[in-house]
């Protein structure tokens, strides 16, 4: 089982997987998709968000290659989305890298962990964000909608959400905020926010989407409520897990 976990900048993705994992390792085998990838290297303990990248990207290559035929479709949508971007640049290459390292990664864990729950922190459906959102070009509804039938999906997706404010105040006391907010201009990056909010909004409308889809609010909560956050969480996927037994 892959499990995705999207939303804006600041909505706390990645301390939610965390919790959620050690929750879910009670009851099951569960790891993380930098684990799978990494792990037959004894790179596992990297914590560094660069180290991380090229790992994935050397060591999802090969796959990404294997998956062209079956992802062609995909791939020349995300290369001519990117290519109405303004200039070259170093965001464009690395929107590039982007779309390797995560159709990659994507294809190892799919060929090789079908036993185990596998979260992912930035996974296919999230290329969403470098396509719709750190862009000055307009998109539309049919777009988002041909984006979301295209996209290689995992078997869940969790959508993380939190109020505006809040995304945009988490987001400025980041250490380590998107290249593209690295000035943390809150004008910026609450202009970014209000554009990510309402891009996945509207893309988890797809039917696609909405029949492996949970959405939950991780707005400012105590220890109490994130904990009852967390358990909502982990029983979605037991029991999806549970329902595909034996599919």
């Amino acid at each position: 089982m892959i499990i995705e976990f999207i939303g804006s900048t600041g909505a706390g993705k990645t301390t939610l997987i965390s919790e959620v994992r050690r929750k879910l390792a009670h009851v099951t085998d569960v790891t993380t998709s930098f684990e799978v990838v990494a792990a037959p290297f004894g790179l596992r303990s990297i914590n560094h968000p660069t180290a991380r990248n090229l790992i994935q990207e050397l060591a999802g290559f090969p796959f990404f290659i294997l998956s062209l035929r079956r992802n062609k479709a995909f791939v020349i949508f995300i290369l001519r989305m990117l290519a109405r971007q303004s200039n070259f640049s170093l965001f464009t290459i690395n929107n590039l890298r982007s779309l390797e390292r995560k159709i990659g990664v994507h294809e190892i864990i799919k060929r090789y962990q079908q036993d185990r729950i596998i979260l992912v922190d930035e996974g296919t459906v999230l290329l969403a964000h470098n396509v719709f959102v750190y862009t000055s070009a307009r998109y539309t509804d049919e777009e988002i909608a041909k984006f979301a039938s295209l996209v290689p999906l995992p078997d869940i997706i969790i959508y993380i959400k939190a109020p505006v404010d809040i995304l945009v105040q988490r987001s400025l006391l980041r250490a380590d905020p998107p290249r593209e907010m690295k000035s943390k201009d809150r004008v910026l990056i609450e202009k970014h926010i209000n554009h990510a909010v309402r891009m996945f909004d509207q893309l988890v409308e797809a039917d696609n989407i909405q029949c492996r889809l949970l959405v939950v609010e991780n707005a400012d909560s105590n220890e109490q409520e994130y904990d009852m956050l967390m358990d909502r969480i982990v029983e979605f996927i037991l029991r999806y897990k549970l329902a595909h037994k034996n599919v």
